[in-house]
């Protein structure tokens, strides 16, 4: 370890050559941490000029900084890789490099250029990861003449955070800032063995520095590796590394898709899945862990390492599968209709295990476990309008029971299937969901299954049924993430929620006592249909009568396009009559569709 721990930014830079290893997470500052790093140089400056002068400067400090010190040759440049502290320091690179373009009366510039920048012996002084090093150099160093277009999430972020600089910081404020970076303190702990650097990493990180569940469970599980190493394990530790290589990556391709979960928790659904807890245990997963290991310590300290091993390769092919699933989700349409009805959550850990244990290369029992798990979302929660953790405990208990063997029975996908078939009729269901769809409500209690069920519906019809021509079908993404916002799709009320019929006195049925329109027909089931948002804003100042027809006559939707169907050939107008009718056909639909057989 080096003697040298208390230094300056400037002397750090003058004797190290920086790496971010492959196996860091990618930059990830926001707007949020940029304005901080701007907003706490700017308050030391304040002080500084409202210092008396004979009273002693507080020197600023950068934090901690943690080093691995690699074969280094004769080069008086120590290189070295950033273990803790990387998103400090590309953020101060980016300050500097941004300073160096922005300002030409930049004191020091020669030193700022060679020792931050490019040397001209060991040319990149900094580099990133080795996938945004080529934007790195490019965009922000400016050491290659072309700027290298951003291609992943984290490289766009090292563009932001350059660009937030330039927006951010007046001209006269640069030269004072980078002065003030250069002679700020650091601590930096440069280790020669990575072992080592492990263990200090995790000591630091459990003592109040927040980090991730998964950057803790990482530190906490290479710890371990190095405390029941016989000799040396290094080579252990760089495999561990690799893995959660592969985890981080995938964690950032995942941002590129609509309605994910985040980092932390499908560390929680791994854990649920397949690791043995009572209670809640699986939502803190470094005390599941440490509790399993705590286990299995009277045996071999190899036992410790292979399950560390086994762990970890189980929880890196979980992340890999959820962004498997994702990238599938034109082949997985029954998955897809699960995020759609947003209400991915109580669903995860099983999703995660089914895919897993699923041995078909289609993926059939998969496809089939989603179906099941939409058909109790919808009836459930969109439509039985059950609260949101309605049957959470019998799902994680499945899922913690599935592929288990009792009594000399495997408790496999047969049952499983019976299982989540079962559990959409408990609580009432079928009466719920029921009284709901004939509400006079609906469209209030249900505005996100109404979308959902219209989208079906359109699609049922575009695949040639009821007589209809054969369309493409719509796609998710027209509800979850359209090509721009006026092409969403959205709700519409065939009958306008402000015109004059809403104040008509009309009843459901023959026997009821009349009411205005507005309450007893405007929000029913029957009166709602699908539309995009900016086709749904042209037709807001039609007439009753116009709207309608046009939604009959002029439509891409074939949904839109059947209205004429359900109308009184004596009235020639949407009213209660054909709102009823249309309620009928549509309720029979859904039956068809989300009835408790599956």
């Amino acid at each position: 370890m080096s003697d040298n721990i208390l230094t300056t930014v400037d002397e750090l830079f003058k004797q190290h050559i920086f790496s971010i290893p492959n196996y860091q997470r990618s930059y990830a500052w926001e707007e949020e941490q940029l304005e901080v790093f701007i907003e706490d140089l700017r308050h030391q400056l304040n002080a500084h000029k409202t210092t008396v002068a004979d009273e002693k400067r507080k020197p600023y400090f950068m934090g901690t900084l943690l080093l691995h010190a690699k074969q280094n040759g004769d080069t008086e440049c120590l290189s070295v890789d950033v273990v803790d502290g990387q998103q400090r320091l590309t953020t101060l690179l980016i300050f500097i490099a941004t300073a160096l373009r922005e300002v030409a009366e930049i004191e020091g510039r020669d030193f700022l250029t060679s020792h931050y920048i490019e040397h001209p012996e060991f040319e990149q002084k900094f580099k990133t990861i080795g996938k945004d090093n080529n934007c790195f150099r490019g965009s922000i160093l400016g050491i290659d003449i072309a700027n290298e277009a951003p291609e992943s999430l984290s490289s766009q972020k090292l563009i932001f955070a350059r660009d937030y600089f330039r927006q951010n910081v007046k001209t006269e404020e640069w030269p004072e800032m980078v002065t003030q970076l250069r002679n700020a303190e650091v601590l930096a702990y440069v280790i020669d063995n990575l072992s080592t650097a492990t263990q200090i990493f995790e000591f630091q990180n459990d003592r109040g520095k927040k980090l991730t569940n998964l950057e803790a469970v990482k530190s906490f599980l290479m710890h371990n590796v190095h405390l029941n190493s016989k000799g040396a394990s290094a080579n252990k530790l760089e495999s561990i590394h690799s893995h959660f290589e592969s985890i981080f990556r995938d964690i950032e391709e995942l941002a590129h898709y609509p309605r994910t979960p985040e980092e932390d928790s499908i560390l929680s659904y791994h854990c649920a899945a397949f690791l043995p807890w009572t209670d809640a245990e699986y939502l803190q997963p470094k005390k599941l862990i440490k509790k399993q290991l705590n286990a299995i310590e009277e045996q071999d300290p190899k036992a410790i390492i292979d399950w560390i091993n086994q762990f970890i390769t189980n929880l890196k092919q979980s992340y890999k599968n959820v962004l498997t699933i994702y990238k599938k989700m034109d082949e997985f349409t029954e998955f897809s209709h699960i995020v759609i009805l947003n209400r991915l959550a109580p669903f995860w850990p099983l999703l995660i295990k089914t895919y897993h244990e699923d041995g078909y290369s289609n993926k059939a029992h998969f496809k089939k476990a989603c179906h099941l798990m939409e058909l109790f979302s919808l009836r459930a929660y969109g439509l039985a309008n059950l609260r949101s953790n309605a049957g959470n405990s019998h799902l994680l208990w499945i899922t913690k029971q599935f592929q288990t063997i009792q009594n000399d029975c495997v408790l496999d996908f047969k049952w499983l299937f019976e299982e989540l078939t079962n559990m959409c009729s408990w609580w009432g269901i079928p009466e719920r969901m029921n009284t709901n769809l004939q509400s006079p409500h609906f469209y209030n209690n249900s505005k996100a299954s109404a979308l959902y069920i219209l989208w079906r519906y359109e699609n049922y019809l575009r695949s040639g049924n009821d007589n209809q021509n054969k369309w493409s079908k719509l796609s998710w993404r027209d509800i979850v993430m359209p090509k721009n916002h006026s092409e969403k799709l959205s709700l519409e009320h065939i009958a306008a929620q402000n015109n004059e019929q809403s104040t008509h006195l009309v009843s459901w049925n023959e026997s009821d006592e009349k009411s205005e329109f507005k309450d007893i027909a405007l929000h029913r089931l029957g009166n709602l249909v699908l539309d995009s948002i900016s086709s749904n804003s042209s037709k807001q100042d039609h007439d009753f009568d116009k709207k309608w027809q046009k939604l009959s006559a002029s439509s891409t939707y074939l949904s839109q396009g059947e209205l004429k169907n359900y109308i009184s050939p004596e009235s020639n107008t949407w009213d209660v009559y054909a709102i009823k009718n249309r309620q009928v056909k549509l309720t029979a639909f859904i039956e068809q569709h989300w009835g408790v057989k599956a």
